[in-house]
């Protein structure tokens, strides 16, 4: 059984890692690090930061790092350095050049460094994949847009320039079409919708490019949308001009309208599906002493940030 410490207690760590953790058989949660006490006690020990949990006599094995993405890359450097093994809520680090040599420490130390995107391990995904290389698509069009307000409360550094801004829950999505299509997809042009005071994106407009120029693909993602109807959906034209629809975050599967496959709940019990895949695959990883690193679908969003063309509201 690994020991394990989760680093920051935001509410991913509370409502997914906390709960995968204690049910998870493999795992045994040995301390909590965050600057602030938390509303739930537990009856273990609490760190105010990374340093005081090294620092005391409390043993752990691995880390899982649930802080805002500017602090992983820090930590998880001090925590491999540490001989500690690392799970990293996505995104892993801030840049592909921070998470690479995360990977090279790692491998020094012969020590786990997983890149956790926890949507790669929603239920519905192998059917895609197996679809999409049985008949291959045309064209893509990915819509993501919910409520930060909702899912992240008070999360300020969402806005920050390092904060990803719509990307923070639009990565999902490109982490599942990384996944699920065999070619690679590569930036094209952007359209960022920056609000006053503010440095990164609430909402976006994105094209992509294929090798294949008559590969087209689009994509629509927004954090601050305030309507009723939140929406997580890829939709793809195959070449049989059938449509192949993902939705609900990649808990539903639609060919032509036809349903392939739903969780028995959509909503929350994706989630409640996908986190508990990332400690057994983290289980696995520690076990055969081998990292897994995709620094793909980081390399895609940072392009964006880095080239799309920005508008600033009035």
């Amino acid at each position: 059984m690994q020991r394990i410490a989760i680093v920051g207690m935001g509410q991913i760590a509370r409502s997914q890692h906390l709960p995968t953790i204690l049910a998870d058989k493999d795992f045994s949660l040995t301390a909590v690090v965050n600057p602030v006490a938390l509303p739930d006690a537990l009856d273990i020990p609490l760190f105010p930061n990374f340093d005081a949990l090294l620092a005391s006599d409390v043993a752990v094995d691995a880390i899982a790092i649930c802080t805002p993405p500017v602090f992983h890359y820090e930590i998880a450097r001090c925590a491999l350095k540490a001989g500690l093994h690392v799970l990293l809520e996505k995104p892993p680090t801030l840049t592909v050049s921070e998470t690479l040599e995360l990977a090279r420490i790692a491998k020094e130390q012969q020590r786990t460094l997983f890149t956790a995107w926890h949507s790669k391990f929603a239920a519905a995904l192998p059917m895609t994949k197996s679809i999409l290389r049985e008949h291959d698509f045309s064209a893509m069009s990915i819509t993501w847009q919910e409520s930060n307000e909702k899912w992240h409360p008070h999360a300020n550094w969402f806005w920050d320039c390092v904060g990803f801004g719509a990307f923070d829950a639009g990565i999902n999505a490109l982490s599942i079409v990384v996944s699920v299509i065999d070619k690679p997809i590569f930036f094209k042009s952007a359209e960022l919708n920056i609000q006053r005071q503010r440095q990164a994106p609430v909402s976006a407009h994105v094209a992509f490019s294929f090798p294949d120029p008559e590969m087209t693909a689009e994509g629509y993602f927004d954090c601050g949308y305030q309507g009723q109807n939140e929406t997580w959906t890829i939709e793809w034209k195959l070449k049989n001009d059938a449509k192949l629809l993902l939705s609900e975050g990649g808990a539903l599967l639609q060919y032509d309208g036809e349903t392939l496959f739903k969780l028995p709940e959509i909503g929350p019990s994706s989630l409640n599906q996908e986190y508990p895949a990332i400690y057994r695959r983290f289980s696995d990883l520690i076990s055969q002493g081998i990292s897994e690193i995709d620094t793909t679908t980081l390399q895609l969003v940072t392009d964006i940030l880095a080239y799309g063309k920005r508008t600033y509201e009035a």
